[in-house]
């Protein structure tokens, strides 16, 4: 990590959207804290009923629950939500189950300090990314469908490794529960003009299953593409 992102991590939080996850987390927390360790870290447990809220606390995070599952956007809102009120100037997110390596937290860090842009996504490089093909064939569709109804390009636009800055969330008006609110996010943030940009990051095997629910969630993406080309520029989606 530069000596110019070292001195911006005292601004930074991160943020982990969590549901059963007490079996990944433990590890995924101790590399975060090796990593970033300057940067505060809430664990957003979303109504879990395993030790996940236990495990984080006693892995030195904080921890925010919901009383019953809302929704990886939910938890996702909220947390953004806690974190920009304190006066945190950006917020990276990484999931839960164990797929994002924190060493690659630097990638980010680096380039929010030397562009501040409004929107940092992971970019896996689907084609050596470890899952199945048809997550690899949906997560290729999505990510056309959405640059097409976005006029952005990028390379993957489902990874859950991102940073979000304060200024964009000021902005965004954000109602996603589920999945839907990454690519909602995206959407809103092409529609306003907001530099995303991308970051290579390695994909490591899930250690929990996924809580992706194929259809419902597909559904909710292809609502959210329609909502973007219905919606026009100055007005809320």
């Amino acid at each position: 990590m530069t000596e110019q992102a070292e001195t911006r991590v005292s601004a930074l939080a991160v943020l982990i959207p969590a549901y059963h996850a007490e079996r990944s987390l433990p590890a995924l927390l101790g590399e975060l804290r090796a990593a970033l360790p300057a940067a505060p870290v809430l664990v957003l447990d979303d109504g879990s009923c395993d030790g996940t809220a236990a495990c984080a606390t006693a892995a030195g995070a904080e921890v925010f629950s919901h009383l019953r599952n809302q929704g990886k956007g939910a938890a996702l809102r909220r947390g953004w939500d806690l974190l920009f009120k304190r006066g945190h100037a950006a917020v990276l997110c990484l999931d839960a189950d164990g797929q994002h390596d924190p060493a690659e937290a630097w990638r980010f860090v680096d380039l929010w300090a030397r562009e501040q842009p409004d929107l940092i996504i992971g970019d896996r490089g689907l084609a050596a990314a470890p899952m199945g093909w048809d997550r690899r064939l949906s997560n290729r569709l999505s990510t056309r469908l959405l640059n097409q109804a976005s006029g952005l390009e990028l390379r993957d636009s489902q990874c859950g490794f991102r940073l979000l800055g304060h200024g964009l969330w000021q902005r965004v008006r954000l109602t996603g529960r589920a999945f839907d609110l990454e690519s909602q996010l995206l959407l809103q943030a092409a529609r306003l003009g907001a530099t995303v940009r991308q970051v290579p990051v390695r994909q490591r095997p899930a250690e929990v299953p996924s809580h992706i629910r194929r259809l419902p969630d597909s559904l909710r993406f292809l609502g959210r593409l329609l909502e973007a080309r219905l919606v026009r520029p100055g007005e809320d989606a």
